[in-house]
């Protein structure tokens, strides 16, 4: 569980290229620095701090998870309206 959000977001890497080039270099270095400062304290916590650090650290990974499935939300959903307003000036 540690590393699902790391793999998840370098999959995705390529995917973002579908996103405007401001929304793409906001989602590579706020998810990067969500994603791994965050696997990176829950691992921390899992390695040194004992049975109630790694229940501790499962906690912190959910909240890591919860975090960037918002982040990504937020990211697609601007990306659609703006692809709305594209099309609009456009036509």
């Amino acid at each position: 569980m540690l590393i699902i959000p790391i793999a998840v977001y370098v999959v995705s890497i390529p995917l973002s290229k579908r996103l405007t080039s401001a929304l793409r270099k906001f989602y590579l270095v706020v998810g990067g620095i969500v994603v791994f400062i965050g696997g990176g304290i829950a691992l921390y916590f899992a390695l040194y701090s004992g049975d109630q650090g790694g229940i501790a650290a499962y906690f912190f990974q959910l909240g890591v998870i919860l975090v960037y499935v918002l982040l990504l939300s937020i990211i697609l959903a601007l990306s659609l309206v703006a692809k709305i307003r594209q099309k609009r000036m456009n036509i």
